[in-house]
């Protein structure tokens, strides 16, 4: 028998004892229909306070722009950056921007049981890109968001560095020796790859303390990008979605941007993936990429268009719930009209797929995977 499991698309959720309780941030767990307007509000902030500094906003560009010839999808803000470091004019004190991304990780198992995501593909990122020989600047002004306009005490930050990186040590001893993480990592770890040729990064990675845990978790990192006669700039990088997963105590990344209607789905690895193939599809269709053709974006958009079919069936959710949760997410993390919704599109493509399905000869396992699950739950 499949776990079947019924979806609630009440909008109305209800905070238990645990959620009303403020954490070590004086922060209490937001609610699903709250979560865009904190991740604008930290952004807001972002963009308040480097343009108070002097640096100049830089739009963002769509994931599938293709700006960035090395990449598939604009999985960061470097991509857009690239240009000023290439021509070796990044300006002082600098540029920032938010960049909305795509990291397709998670493409290759979403039909792996075995296999959790951590990750959601779909995440925004703030950024900035400094003058290279602002290296304590930088750190001071990251610094100085992190303390005083996200009101993060100091002993809640961590900073993970690598010995061989002196000069990131003597920018950072500054906010405190006892905070500081040295070489507890893989050598890889601090060091960055951007696809330009001959120039690449070392970075230390900055950390926020677990509300619920003495461990500290990743939020963003502070990178020298070089090449071998010279430093090129200071790139910060930090994620809006790992920021505000540690200050509001939240189970999962994917909570910053959620869909509504799967949070009783008890089986969390199913729950994460269906959430994560309905935002990255989501995402992807409003910007033009369609699940067919031979293009590399396509395909990979297929790969999660067509997994919605699976987490569907594994999840006891008939076409029409599917086609009405995904328009309600659409609406209310992209503010969409009725108009302009993608779920329709969608969903036309899951049915057409499923009906091919059952009259194929000849499938692969993930397809014969897809069959057995809408086997059993029709039955």
């Amino acid at each position: 028998m499949t776990e079947i499991f019924k979806p609630n698309l009440d909008n109305n959720h209800e905070k238990s004892s645990e959620e009303t309780e403020s954490n070590i941030y004086g922060k209490e767990r937001f609610s699903p229909e709250k979560a865009r307007e904190h991740v604008e509000s930290l952004v807001n902030d972002f963009k308040e306070h480097y343009a108070s500094l002097g640096y100049e906003e830089v739009p963002p560009v769509q994931i599938t722009s293709g700006i960035d010839p090395t990449v598939r999808f604009i999985g960061s803000h470097i991509s857009v950056f690239k240009p000023y470091l290439a021509e070796d004019r990044v300006p002082s004190p600098g540029v920032y921007m938010r960049q909305d991304c795509l990291r397709t990780r998670n493409a290759k198992k979403l039909l792996d049981d075995n296999y959790f995501p951590n990750w959601g593909s779909y995440f925004s990122s703030i950024g900035a890109l400094s003058a290279p020989e602002r290296l304590r600047e930088v750190c001071d002004e990251t610094f100085d968001f992190l303390e005083n306009k996200l009101f993060i005490k100091p002993e809640n930050i961590l900073t993970r560095i690598s010995s061989s990186d002196r000069d990131l040590m003597d920018a950072v001893k500054p906010y405190g020796e006892d905070k500081m993480e040295v070489d507890s990592r893989k050598p890889e770890y601090y060091r960055h790859k951007i696809g330009m040729q001959g120039i690449g990064g070392r970075n230390f990675n900055i950390a926020l303390k677990d509300p619920n845990s003495e461990e500290f978790s990743d939020i963003g990192n502070i990178i020298i990008l070089e090449d071998e006669q010279k430093r090129l700039g200071i790139e910060i990088a930090l994620g809006t979605s790992t920021i505000l997963k540690q200050l509001y105590g939240l189970d999962h990344v994917q909570d910053c941007n959620p869909v509504i209607g799967l949070e009783n789905i008890e089986n969390q690895t199913i729950r994460r993936k269906f959430e994560d193939a309905i935002i990255t599809s989501t995402a992807l269709y409003r910007e033009g990429s369609r699940p067919f053709g031979q293009h590399n974006t396509n395909r990979i958009l297929k790969q999660y268009v067509r997994s919605l079919s699976y987490f569907r069936a594994k999840s006891g959710f008939s076409i029409d719930q599917l086609q009405q949760i995904i328009s309600t997410f659409e609406s209310r993390e992209f503010q969409s009209s009725a108009e302009i919704l993608s779920s329709e599109t969608i969903v036309e493509f899951v049915k057409a797929f499923e009906n091919e399905l059952f009259a194929k000869k000849d499938i692969t396992d993930d397809e014969k995977k897809i069959i057995e699950a809408l086997k059993l739950f029709n039955n």
